[in-house]
C-alpha cells in the first residue's frame, strides 16, 4: 500500500509541471488511400519549423485518446514547437496495422507515423514506404547510445536505420514481496537462472483451489512465452537458428507446470486469466514487459508491496533479457523532411522520453536523467530500477520480411506442445519444416 501511496503523491508533482498544451477541433478524416480515423489538430497558428517556416505535419498513430502518454508527448512537442501544427490522425489499436499499410499504399500524405510492431518494420522498409535516417542522424548530430542494444536487433537493416523507439519494453519478472516475506524465502535477484526460478516455485506456491497461490506465472498466449524460450539459443534468429535446441526450453515449460507451481497454460487461457492473478495477490512471481510497473502504480486493487528482477536467463548461457520496442518513421514520400525530422526526434529522443517516465512508461531513449525521473515518479525501490535499466537484450534474429509469418507458426506449433496436443520432437520438427516452407514461399 505504501508504494501504491508514493506513486501517486510523485505522479501527481511531476504532472504539475508537465507541459500545457493546446488541442483544436476532432473529426473524421479520409486521406487518399481511403483510410478513416479521428483526426485531432493540436496548436493554434499555422506553424513552423525552427527556421520560422510555417507547416502542418500529419502524424498517424492509435488509441490518441486513450494513451495518455502518446498525447502528452504531442502537446509538449506543440508547446516547443509553436509553430509546426501537428494533425494527428488515430485509428483504433486493433485496426492500425492494416490500416496505415493502406494509408500508405494509397499516397495518403501522412508525414510521421508510429509502426504497430517490430515484425511490420522490416515490410516496410522493404516497401520504401519509410525514409532513411542515417543522414539526419548524423546532420542533427543525434546521439544514439542511449537506445542501447536495440538499435541493432531491430532496427538496422543493411547498415541503415528507418526508424527509431518511442517505447522500448524489457521483458523482467515481478514478484509479490509479501508472498516472498511470508514463506521465508530470498526475493528473486537480478542474476537469476530460469533453473533457479524452477526450484524456488514451489517455495512460494501454496493454497489449493481458487484462493491458490501459484509460484509462477505467464500470460496465457504464446507470444508472451515464445520470447523467454529462444534465448536459450545464443544469438538466435529466426531464420538460421537450430530449432531443434527449443526441445529443452519447451519441455522445462511443460515440467513447470506439471511441478503445480504454474497455473497450467489451458486452464489460464479458458479463464482469460492476464494481470488479474498478480493484481488479486495470487502470484508469487509473474513475467512481462516493463509496461506492467505503470499499470501496478496505477491499479487501486494491488495492497501489496512488489519488485522487479531482470530477466531470469538459461544457465550456461549469457545474460540477457527479451525486448521488444515501438517504431516512430518518417514517410519516404514526405516534402517537410526538416519539420518531420524534429516532430520524430522529439518524440523518440530526450525530450519526448522525459515525458514518457513522468506517465511512468519506459522510454526508448534511455539517458540518465530520463531514467532518474522515472525511478522518482515510480517509486521503485533500488533493485528494481537496476532491473529496468543497462539491460543487454535480444530479439528474434536480424530484422526480415517474414519474420511475422516465422513467429506465428512457431507460435501455433508451440501451443500445441504446451496444452499437451503434440509431442515436443514433434513441435520442433514441424516449426523446421514450416520455417523452410514459409522462406521458399516467400523468396
Amino acid at each position: 500500500m505504501l508504494k501504491k501511496i508514493l506513486c501517486g503523491l510523485l505522479a501527481g508533482a511531476m504532472a504539475l509541471t508537465m507541459f500545457a498544451g493546446c488541442s483544436g477541433e476532432e473529426g473524421t478524416t479520409s486521406g487518399e488511400g481511403g483510410s478513416t480515423g479521428t483526426t485531432e489538430s493540436t496548436g493554434g497558428e499555422e506553424g513552423g519549423d525552427a527556421s520560422g517556416e510555417e507547416t502542418t505535419l500529419r502524424l498517424s498513430l492509435w488509441d490518441y485518446e486513450t494513451v495518455g502518454y502518446d498525447k502528452a508527448m504531442v502537446e509538449a512537442f506543440q508547446e516547443a514547437n509553436p509553430n509546426i501544427k501537428v494533425d494527428v490522425v488515430s485509428t483504433p489499436n486493433a485496426d492500425y496495422a492494416s490500416k496505415i499499410a493502406v494509408m500508405l499504399s494509397g499516397g495518403d500524405e501522412v508525414d510521421v507515423f508510429y509502426i504497430k510492431s517490430n515484425t511490420d518494420y522490416p515490410t516496410f522498409v522493404m516497401r520504401e514506404f519509410v525514409r532513411p535516417l542515417s543522414d539526419l542522424i548524423e546532420a542533427n548530430n543525434f546521439d544514439l547510445e542511449p537506445y542501447g542494444t536495440v538499435l541493432d536487433q531491430h532496427y538496422r537493416m543493411d547498415g541503415e536505420l528507418y526508424a527509431l523507439p518511442y517505447r522500448t519494453n524489457d521483458w523482467v519478472l515481478f514478484y509479490n514481496k509479501d508472498i516472498f516475506d511470508a514463506a521465508n524465502v530470498p526475493y528473486p535477484t537480478n542474476d537469476m537462472t530460469w533453473e533457479e526460478l524452477a526450484e524456488i516455485a514451489p517455495q512460494v506456491t501454496s493454497g489449493e483451489g481458487g484462493s491458490k497461490i501459484y509460484g509462477m506465472y505467464y500470460q496465457p498466449k504464446v507470444s508472451f512465452i515464445l520470447p523467454f524460450m529462444v534465448g536459450y539459443i545464443d544469438d538466435y534468429d529466426n531464420m538460421t537458428s537450430d530449432l531443434s535446441q527449443m526441445a529443452y526450453p519447451i519441455q522445462y515449460f511443460i515440467d513447470l507446470q506439471n511441478s503445480g507451481s504454474y497455473q497450467s497454460y489451458a486452464e489460464a487461457k479458458s479463464m482469460s486469466q492476464d494481470q488479474t492473478y498478480f493484481f488479486n495477490g495470487l502470484n508469487a512471481m509473474f513475467y512481462d514487459g516493463s509496461w506492467f510497473v505503470q499499470m501496478l502504480c496505477d491499479e487501486e486493487s494491488v495492497d501489496f508491496e512488489w519488485g522487479v528482477a531482470k530477466s531470469p536467463y538459461w544457465e550456461g548461457t549469457e545474460q540477457k533479457g527479451f525486448a521488444t520496442t515501438t517504431p516512430i518513421a518518417i514517410n519516404s514520400t514526405t516534402e517537410k523532411v526538416d519539420a518531420a525530422w524534429q516532430l520524430l526526434s522529439f518524440l523518440t529522443g530526450e525530450e519526448g522520453a522525459m515525458v514518457m517516465a513522468e506517465n511512468k512508461m519506459v522510454p526508448g531513449y534511455m539517458s540518465d536523467a530520463v531514467m532518474e525521473t522515472y525511478r522518482e515518479v515510480t517509486g521503485i525501490d533500488d533493485s528494481s530500477y537496476e532491473a529496468l535499466t543497462n539491460n543487454v537484450t535480444y530479439g528474434f534474429g536480424e530484422p526480415n520480411t517474414v519474420q511475422g509469418l516465422l513467429t506465428t507458426a512457431f507460435q501455433e506449433e508451440l501451443e500445441l506442445a504446451i496444452t499437451g496436443n503434440q509431442s515436443v520432437e514433434q513441435t520442433v520438427a514441424n516449426m523446421e519444416s514450416r520455417r523452410t516452407e514459409i522462406i521458399e514461399q516467400n523468396s
